[in-house]
């Protein structure tokens, strides 16, 4: 006998309107706020940053190679330029009008322009997620899921962020999408057609842009085998047309590219072979030959036992109350379960099983991003079933835990995002510069070691660097306003002269931007200090309470040479 399935509850007509209105800009709105209230980024960001600039101000012009940033600053690892030239490519026509409308003033202006548009698209594809969850589910589904995945700060947070796991996020959301409207598909040519979507966009990310996403495609292709909505054939040409089609393209543009620093010193890969799929020969690189080792090793639990409920903030409270009715329900409890009112929705074959097609042999402990947004979906399920229980006063209660969680999430996120504000002082180096009176004078030389490199300062920030010219290589304008005046050199050399105060001071460096200051100074009449940035120092417990507290402190110190030092 079919089980009868409590429906949720209807939404008026106005309420429907309003909801289509305002829930597909809360993404938008969140990731430009997080843009804005944190315009800089860290090293890990660097290289894709660094390549959209070189695609902005260079183009592909084969002689202006040498001038890209990876030629003489390889980078750890070496990744695909695929994303970075295809996001360079978005953002070209919305840079050069915005510089010729004088919106944009100065390349770190540029430098959130290429956060917003990545902001965009993750955006685009959350809302397309959000809609197929729609759907699926119901529009209760989709409004809990939108609220829960942006009230948490990881998501809307690095959603503006050039991370290589970001990267690939909209592609992930917009593939989750796909294989998620394959289940309330209309015709089988539809159905067909949304998982072809999917298999091939996911298995194209996996070979360019983040290898482990073939822990997400096997697991789909298994559970589509294995439900039989696909047949063998078809999984395998799918995933034959995304990762062979996709790597015919991004083996030329990457091989071109990164040829010219097969020769560095530090660059890690020796074979011309290597670079034709660098995502490939950097996990040989990091997993077979141990490399990884050197970044840290943490145990097999970790990303399950902290990492992952960090990510989830109080959405993991759902999410445990959602696998809880789920296997109360695969156990032979399906009586009770629906007894409580509304739960058959979240663990029967409406609910939870629904996703767990797509995900129940995903979770892995290097593959945390394309899974949470799957925990979102099952957190938002839950909060749906809670909020419309049918006991009058059980459901009062689960409202307010409902709404508690809600609340628990945006106090983490503000917390977190105020914190995290004053974790790149390295990226406020160039406000501090342009009050520097020893700085008036033509090329200045200004010396960038490891740190601040680390923490914000990005070749967006050298506003005053002239070596980029107005001619716009990408196309017939420029992406780029003109450099400030007057002319500086900036200096971010990692050879071994510059290792040490003396050294630098012997090679002519006019400043340097450096958080270990006491080294400097402590040479007689060498250097001097001009300017200082604060940033957050530590957060803890205070020493005698249970209160926790964040302190600030100086992180980093501008220093002239004292020979140089004008007297006003």
């Amino acid at each position: 006998m079919a089980q009868t399935q409590s429906s949720p509850p209807s939404v008026s007509p106005t309420r429907t309107r309003c909801l289509n209105i305002v829930l597909p800009l809360l993404p938008f709105l969140l990731a430009f706020a997080h843009v804005f209230l944190s315009p800089y980024t860290k090293v890990e960001e660097s290289f894709t940053l660094h390549a959209v600039h070189d695609v902005l101000a260079y183009g592909f012009n084969p002689h202006n190679l040498q001038l890209w940033d990876h030629v003489t600053f390889p980078g750890a690892v070496p990744r695909s330029f695929i994303p970075p030239a295809l996001l360079g490519i978005l953002v070209y026509p919305f840079s050069v009008v915005s510089v010729a409308a004088g919106a944009i003033k100065t390349k770190f202006g540029v430098q959130i322009l290429v956060r917003l548009v990545l902001a965009s698209l993750f955006s685009y594809s959350f809302n397309k997620l959000a809609y197929s969850i729609q759907k699926t589910f119901s529009v209760s589904v989709k409004v809990w899921f939108t609220l829960l995945s942006l009230s948490s700060f990881h998501i809307p947070y690095y959603a503006g962020r050039t991370l290589p796991n970001f990267m690939a996020l909209p592609g992930v959301l917009w593939s989750i999408s796909h294989a998620m409207t394959a289940q309330t598909a209309t015709s089988e040519a539809e159905r067909v057609a949304s998982l072809r979507k999917a298999v091939i966009a996911l298995t194209a990310l996996a070979t360019i842009v983040r290898l482990e996403l073939a822990l997400f495609v096997i697991p789909l292709a298994l559970s589509l085998l294995i439900n039989r909505q696909a047949v063998f054939g078809q999984v395998l040409k799918w995933g034959i047309l995304g990762g062979f089609g996709s790597l015919s393209i991004s083996s030329a543009v990457d091989y071109h590219l990164w040829l010219p620093t097969l020769s560095h010193p530090s660059f890690p890969f020796k074979s011309h072979f290597q670079l034709f799929w660098p995502e490939f020969s950097g996990l040989i690189y990091n997993a077979v030959e141990g490399h990884s080792a050197e970044w840290g090793v943490m145990p097999w639990h970790y990303y399950l036992s902290s990492s992952l409920p960090k990510l989830l903030a109080g959405n993991a409270l759902l999410v445990g109350i959602a696998m809880g009715g789920w296997l109360l329900n695969k156990i032979g409890f399906d009586t009770v379960v629906r007894k409580a009112g509304g739960w058959d929705r979240l663990a029967g074959v409406g609910g939870v099983n629904k996703v767990i097609k797509i995900w129940a042999l995903s979770v892995e402990w290097r593959f945390i991003l394309p899974v949470l947004p799957i925990f979102h979906i099952i957190s938002a399920l839950s909060a749906s079933s809670l909020w419309s229980l049918r006991p009058s006063k059980l459901r009062i209660l689960m409202r307010l835990f409902v709404l508690g969680v809600l609340g628990l999430n945006l106090l983490a996120t503000i917390v977190t995002t105020l914190l995290s504000m004053g974790n790149y002082p390295g990226g406020e180096v160039w406000k501090v510069l342009e009050n520097i009176p020893g700085l008036h004078k033509q090329n200045a030389s200004i010396y960038f070691p490891s740190y601040p490199l680390q923490t914000g300062a990005t070749l967006f920030t050298f506003i005053h660097d002239h070596s980029v010219d107005g001619n716009g290589h990408l196309g017939p304008w420029s992406a780029f306003p003109e450099a400030k005046e007057p002319r500086w050199i900036y200096n971010k050399s990692e050879d071994k002269m510059m290792e040490d105060p003396l050294s630098i001071w012997e090679g002519g460096i006019d400043f340097v931007v450096t958080g270990d200051y006491d080294q400097f100074l402590a040479l007689p009449n060498k250097w001097v200090e001009v300017a200082s940035v604060e940033g957050l120092d530590s957060v803890g417990r205070k020493p005698g309470t249970y209160r926790v507290e964040a302190k600030w402190g100086r992180k980093l110190v501008v220093l002239q040479r004292r020979e140089n030092i004008q007297e006003e």
